[in-house]
Formats: C-alpha cells, sequence, structure tokens
C-alpha cells in the first residue's frame, strides 16, 4: 500500500492497546501484569481530626440557628414625594381588568394582536426582496443558457 505522496505507509505496530484505556500503542512499553502494577494505598484519616472537624460543624450550625437579638422597631423613613412609587387608583386598574376581559371575549374578528400591522408590513417586505432575488436568479439563468446554446 501507499500513501497519498507515493509512499509506503509505515506498518503496524506488533499489537494495538485498547484506546479507551489511556495507554499507546505497546511496541514502546514493556510488557508487564496486573499483578506486578504498584499499587498506592491511600492513609486513613486521624479519628481525632474527625471527631475536632464535626465538633466545629455543629458549634457553627448553632451560633446560626441562635435567635437573633431582639432591636426596637424602627420609625418609618419620612416619605418624600417622587421617591415612593403611587399605586393606581381601583378605578385605573378595574378599567384596565374590563378591557382585557373585553378583548378575550371579543369575536376572533375584532381580537387582532396591536403588532398586527408591523407584523404584515414586515411580511410584504421579505416577499418583495424575494422577488427582486428571484428576478435576477432568473434572468442570469437565462443569460447563461442564452450564451451555452445561442
Amino acid at each position: 500500500m501507499t500513501g497519498v505522496d507515493g509512499t509506503y505507509e509505515p506498518v503496524p505496530p506488533p499489537w494495538l492497546s485498547d484506546p479507551l484505556s489511556g495507554l499507546v500503542t505497546g511496541a514502546n512499553l514493556p510488557s508487564q501484569r496486573r499483578d506486578e502494577l504498584p499499587m498506592v494505598k491511600p492513609d486513613l484519616p486521624d479519628p481525632d481530626d474527625i471527631r475536632a472537624a464535626v465538633e466545629a460543624a455543629l458549634e457553627a450550625e448553632e451560633e446560626q440557628s441562635a435567635p437573633p437579638p431582639q432591636t426596637p422597631p424602627q420609625q418609618p423613613p419620612s416619605t418624600t414625594p417622587g421617591l415612593l412609587r403611587q399605586w393606581p387608583a381601583a378605578a385605573a386598574v378595574a378599567r384596565g381588568l374590563r378591557a382585557t376581559k373585553d378583548r378575550i371575549t371579543a369575536a376572533p374578528a375584532e381580537r387582532r394582536p396591536a403588532g398586527m400591522r408591523s407584523g404584515m408590513a414586515v411580511v410584504v417586505v421579505i416577499v418583495l426582496v424575494t422577488v427582486v432575488i428571484l428576478y435576477f436568479v432568473i434572468t442570469s439563468l437565462v443569460n447563461t443558457f442564452s450564451q451555452l446554446f445561442g
């Protein structure tokens, strides 16, 4: 077998490793049995360190769950005009709800979204642009065929 540039491809290694095991091809590594591999055993934690950590966590939890000290209620800040938002009057809220109810219960012909005209304008513009592009594509195609066969 030859490669793209005409040279022979290299011979495959004598045996291939498993690509998922993370090993490279076995031709470069000495063979080694599984039970000969060095094993590292983790150090066991000290029970006294564990006990101290648990006690510290319990103390921190008790501090967080302790009730906060009672503070006297503060006076509300003085209301100055322009800083606080005024709530709408009940009549204005009722008018808005009535308008929503009227729009929902209206006949489908009367129920048009507010942006219907702008949506139609976008559709018309897209159609016009598509027609202009198709016109130029078709005239170019006709000119090409007329030059080839004319």
